[in-house]
Parts: structure tokens; sequence; C-alpha cells
């Protein structure tokens, strides 16, 4: 830099920045050619020199319900959406498009725009022409969240395009921010204003704008209720599906698709053949519950030669020599792979899964660079037996076909089962006086026996009778938790006469620890888990004698039912209910509705009180149940549910629902013959699972049974 004359003290000097890293951004584009607009304005060089300001906008957030004042953080954790089957109902829910795009967080700040991926990435050079538009908008501060999306000829979203123009490919069409909320603005965090105030003040600052941004960021409009009818038309015109939320405060999120589609980890590919070029096909999978990648099968079509080039120079750099999967395919299946190490995330729609847990007619949609692989689980409904979690545990952990593992006091737990985040409170409490157990006995008993009642839990809407001071004192039935009620237990949505009502599901031992920290002395489950909602995977009957039948009696009904059940072609499993009857549980393949299952189950009981009306009967009238068993079939319909396995009861004593073998019914056995106090005892000396093959079963109700109860 030469100075002017007569200025000049000392040298001269000449400063070169020279290229590096950080020279040019990510994208390749010139800052002059990203960072267009005025920090002090918000106004590009072609405005200045025309005189045109950005209106301002009059908005008080600050007057909003639920607001407060904060400081701008430098990112804000996203709500996620809830896959479910069908959309809710009813004009609290409001329900938006689903575009197909990447979920981008914008931070407003001092006339400068920031994109963030859904996991915190800064993708402002990705997408700068998004950046330099939203920089526009007349506030302070805010955080917009929304998705970047590519709106082709048509009017609809094409995520692939999306990932051709990341690539530099020119394709008729163009980039939108669809902004469909505001959780923050102007110095006001607004997470717990209702949804509909937020929108609403995100509509009038977004109609502010530089009117040369108008195409690039649109407010992402929303339709309240007509649930049904939005998802219907939403599939009609091609779209990927809707998302519903809650219009009032309240983080409840879910989406439905029109197809099936979700992400995968790449875990390898094969050789390319013919006049292909790039590879042939991925090798896709999904991470479980233990942490392991399974296999899902192959998807190799959805490419176009551009992606087939430039995916096969990142896949070759990427090779390892061994498979990351848990279960490789084998012989002919992995002939010509290429292992890789499992950093790639793809987005792929199938038409359905096999009952090998294998994908049908998959086809490649993008790659999902906004997404941690080790976010990647199962999402999609498959069947519930390909569930490695609700299969017995492995061998070196305590599981029902291990139970010589349990000893007294022993705690041998699989890790996904050990308690690690849940605190008692006033651990001392009596939940059963006249034995003296605790708060802390009873979470105890449950940890050390977690490899037993875990797989009949898991995945299950949940509901319980809690008698907080203890059995003999006040106890209720709760049926739903609030929303957010607790930190280890999910809360999932489910459709009720119209009404989204919420339960709780576990997915380990927490879960049951928490339920004990607020005085659940009796879990009961529903005869679904939660991928398969409305197909049940048991048929359970109830038998309930009255006060004048014998035990004998009760053995001999119990045999029966065993018997007409086999006769049908269905094996069953016998439990003690803890309380005064037992239970007959017929494991099913989740196929049939819970029409079908209950109007079976209605059937078969009433087939046998046909046959001995005076030893049953299949009604609920107490009149006429002296000195007969009811035979309750009702337990399986929707909504109904029974105690689950291995759980306690609130009766004196602390008796639990026991399975047993068929064999071990006697007159020895009552229904409450296991209790806190001898069922370690009882397990430890097991040399096998009572219910051995339960979760192995596979079996169905036919066309065939159906017609040999009569109908």
């Amino acid at each position: 830099m030469k100075a002017k004359p007569g200025e000049e003290e000392g040298k001269n000097w000449l400063l070169i920045k020279k290229r590096d890293n950080a020279s040019i951004s990510e994208s390749g584009a010139e800052p002059v050619e990203t960072m267009t607009r005025s920090v002090s304005s918000g106004r590009t060089m072609q405005e200045i020199a025309s005189g045109t300001e950005i209106e301002p906008v009059n908005i008080d957030p600050a007057s909003l319900p639920g607001a407060h004042e904060a400081d701008q953080p430098e990112f804000i954790d996203l709500n996620l959406a809830t896959l479910v089957s069908k959309p809710p109902e009813g004009d609290n829910w409001v329900h938006e498009i689903k575009y197909d795009g990447y979920r981008i967080l914008c931070r407003l700040s001092g006339g400068r725009a920031r994109l963030f991926s859904r996991n915190g990435k800064e993708w402002t050079d990705r997408f700068s022409e998004v950046a330099g538009a939203a920089a526009g908008i007349a506030v302070e501060s805010a955080f917009l969240d929304g998705e970047v999306a590519f709106v082709d000829q048509h009017g609809r979203t094409d995520f692939q395009a999306l990932q051709n123009i990341l690539q530099g490919a020119k394709k008729a069409g163009r980039l939108v921010y669809f902004v469909f909320d505001i959780p923050f603005c102007a110095g006001c965090d607004l997470t717990q204003t209702p949804l509909i105030k937020r929108k609403e003040l995100l509509k009038k600052l977004l109609s502010f704008k530089s009117s040369t941004d108008q195409s690039v960021v649109l407010y992402a409009d929303h339709i309240p209720g007509q649930g049904e009818e939005v998802f219907r038309n939403a599939c009609r015109l091609g779209l990927e599906g809707i998302v519903s939320k809650r219009a009032r405060r309240s983080k409840s999120w879910l989406k439905v698709k029109c197809s099936m589609r979700q992400e995968f980890v790449i875990g390898g590919f094969t050789e390319h053949g013919g006049s292909r070029t790039g590879f042939g096909a991925l090798l896709l999978g999904y991470f479980d519950k233990q942490g392991k990648l399974v296999y899902a099968g192959k998807v190799g079509t959805g490419f176009n030669d551009q992606t087939l080039g430039t995916l096969a120079q990142r896949l070759k750099k990427m090779e390892t020599g061994k498979p990351g999967f848990s279960n490789p395919p084998t012989g002919f299946d992995a002939k010509g792979v290429h292992w890789i190490k499992p950093e790639l995330v793809a987005e792929v729609e199938f038409s359905a899964w096999t009952d090998e847990g294998i994908l049908r007619h998959p086809s490649f949609k993008g790659l999902r660079e906004d997404k941690d692989p080790t976010d990647v689980v199962l999402e999609n409904s498959m069947p519930d037996f390909l569930s490695p979690e609700l299969s017995p545990l492995p061998s070196s952990h305590l599981s029902p076909r291990h139970p010589g593992d349990l000893q007294s006091g022993a705690s041998v737990l699989n890790p996904e089962f050990s308690p690690v985040n849940v605190a008692l409170s006033n651990p001392d409490r009596v939940f059963y006086p006249e034995i003296g157990v605790t708060k802390s006995a009873l979470a105890e008993y449950y940890t050390e026996i977690a490899g037993w009642i875990m797989p009949h839990l898991a995945r299950r809407p949940l509901t319980l009778v809690r008698c907080p001071e203890g059995w003999d004192k006040e106890c209720f039935f709760q049926k739903h938790l609030a929303e957010a009620a607790s930190k280890v237990l999910r809360s999932i949505p489910i459709m009720e006469k119209d009404e989204l009502h919420y339960y709780s599901v576990t997915d380990n031992i927490d879960g049951v620890i928490d339920l004990v920290q607020i005085g659940a002395l009796e879990i009961h489950i529903w005869g679904s888990r939660e991928d398969n909602l409305e197909q049940p995977d048991m048929v359970i009957f109830d038998l309930d004698p009255a006060p004048e039948v014998e035990w004998a009696g009760m053995i001999e009904a119990a045999r029966t039912m065993r018997g007409r059940l086999l006769e049908l072609g269905l094996e069953s499993f016998v439990k003690t209910t803890g309380g005064k009857g037992l239970h007959i549980v017929a494991p099913l393949t989740p196929k049939a509705d819970w029409e079908t299952v209950k109007a079976f189950s209605k059937a078969v009981a009433q087939s046998l009180v046909r046959e001995s009306p005076r030893e049953y009967i299949a009604t609920m009238s107490k009149e006429k149940r002296r000195g007969k068993i009811f035979i309750d079939y009702l337990r399986n319909g929707r909504g109904a549910t029974s105690i689950a396995p291995y759980s306690t009861r609130s009766r004196q004593g602390a008796p639990i629902s026991t399975p047993v073998k068929w064999d071990e019914l006697s007159p020895g056995l009552k229904p409450d013959s296991y209790n806190l106090q001898n069922i370690r005892r009882r397990l430890s000396h097991l040399k096998e699972d009572p219910w051995a093959g339960y979760f192995s079963v596979r079996q169905e109700i036919t066309e065939e049974m159906k017609k040999k109860v009569g109908i």
C-alpha cells in the first residue's frame, strides 16, 4: 500500500492474500457472490442503487402468550415428527405439506442469515441463494424453521433433483425455503407460544420482504382439521405426505407418508455390469437397539449417470476389508460386494418388507448428508417378530433362555435393559406393608428380572394401576399419561373415538423403574405393539372363576381351552394372574385386525359355553355367573389390556402374574402362588423358560379357523 504524498512514515507495505482452504466457500462461490447484502440495511447493491427500501414490519412477539425475553442462542433443537399410520382428526390439529427436501434452521442476526441442518451443521454456503434472500427479512433477530426443497415445473418438490443441483447440475425449476415455524423472534423465546400464534407472526413477518425474494423464502401455510381429506389429496397430487401439528402449545408433530420411505445406512456396494458405470447396487441397513447394523437389502434403481459417477468415487475411498453389518449377506448374495465404512445415509422408497426383513422394490432417492448414520433406526412398520429387541437376550445376559443366571440378589443384565437414568424419590416408602416391600425393593426386583419382563413390555402401549402410598391406600387406574411426563418413557399418540390420547411406551428397564417411581403397582399391556398398532400379536382368554368354583375346575377349564385352540391349530401358553384366575395366551403373527381377533375369541368362548353351559359363561352378568367360570374374551378389543407377565399386583402379599408350563398346572399351584418373596427363587431354579418358543411361534387366524367356530 503506497501512502499519499506527505503521509509517508517509514516503509510502504504491500499485503497479498494468497488462496488457502478458507479463501472460497464450500460451494466454490466467491464471497462477493454469496454475501450480497448490506450488513446494516439488508439490501442488495441493486436495491441500494435504485433506492429500494425494505419495508419495516410492525411486530410485537413479546405480547404473544408464552413468550419470554431471552438471548438468541447459536442453535435451537428442532421438533422432529413421529411417524404414524393415519392423520389425527379434530380442529385442534393443523396439517401441512411434507416437503421433499432438507430441514433447515435459519438464524437471522444483524442483517445476516446462517443456515443449519437438522443436526447442527452449517449449510449457508450450500444454499447461498436462500441465505441471501432470508437476510432481507426485516427483523433484528430470529430463528426460522423450514425445509429447503427443489420445486419442479409442475410445482412438486423433488429430492433427487435437489441432490443434483447441489452437485452442480442444471434443471428447470427453483430452490425454495418453505418456512413453517418461528421459535425465536426479536429477543423473545417463542417455544412455549401456541403454534398457531407463532405462525400468525411468521406469516406477517414474511409478508414484508424485498420483492425480489418472494419466490425464494415462502410461508408454509396449513389447513386446520380435515386430516384424512388433506392426506388423501396430498397423495393424489403425488406429494410425499403431510405433517400434523397441534394448534396449541405442544411439541407433538406427527407425519403420515403416502409411501413407505426412510433413511438407511450404506454398508457396501456391488460391481457394475453391462453398460452401467460406477457401481451396481448399494447394500443398506439400520441400527438396532443394541447399536448393531442390521442388513436390510440392496437398492439398484433410482440413480442417474451423474449420481453413479460421483457416488462411486466416494464409495471407493471408504472401502474396508470387513462388513459392518451384524448379519451380512453370504454366498451368492455376497458375490462381488465391496464393504465400506457405514458413514453415508441414503433415503430410499420401497413397497414393503419381506418376512425375512428385506426391502421390496427399493428405489434410491438421494443421500441424506444432514443425518448422522448412528441415528438411522427402523422407522417403517415391519413384522414384530423380526425386531431384535423382542427376541430372547444373548446367552451372556439374563434371559428366558438362561434362567439359571438369576441368583438371589444377582443383577446380570443386558446393557439395553440396565437402569441408568432414573433416581427414586422417597425410596423407603412402603408399598406392601405386610411384607415390608419398599419402592426401592420393587425397583430392585424389576432390575433383576429385566430380561424376563422386557420382551413382553417393549413397544406396547401401557396402562397402570397406581398406588402412590401403597396397595392398601388409595389406588387408581391410569390409562393416559400427559405428554413429556417422563424423561425415559416415550409417549405415543393413539386415536380413540375421534380424539388423540397419549400412551406410555418403554423400550428399556429405565421406563419400568420410572413407573415404580410414580407408584405403579400393576403394569397392563395392549395386545399389539406400536409398529403394528391395529394388528394384535396375541389372543388372550381370561378365566375368571366365581367364588364357588374350586381350583380343580379352573385347571380343567384351562386344559379345555388349550385343547380347543389346538383343534383350531393354535398353540397357547398359560400364566397365573396374581389375582383369582388364569390367562391363556396364543401368540399371533400381527395380520388380523382388532375386530377380527375379538370376533374370533368371542366365538371360541361361546363354543365352550354351548358345550358346557353349567361350567362356563361368556357374558359379564354377575347374576348368571354363580358357580361358573367367566371366559373373558373382551380383553381382545382395541384399547383393552391385560396384566403383563411378571408384573406385580396391587394386592396383599405382592403377588405376581407368572408364566408357567402347562404341566405345572396342579392342585398345588394357585393364581397367587408367586410373589415378590419367592419369584427370584423360582426363576433361579428353572432349567428352561416356561414359555419357551413363545416369540418364535408363527401362527395366524385363518379362514378355516373362523369357519370352524361359526364366523
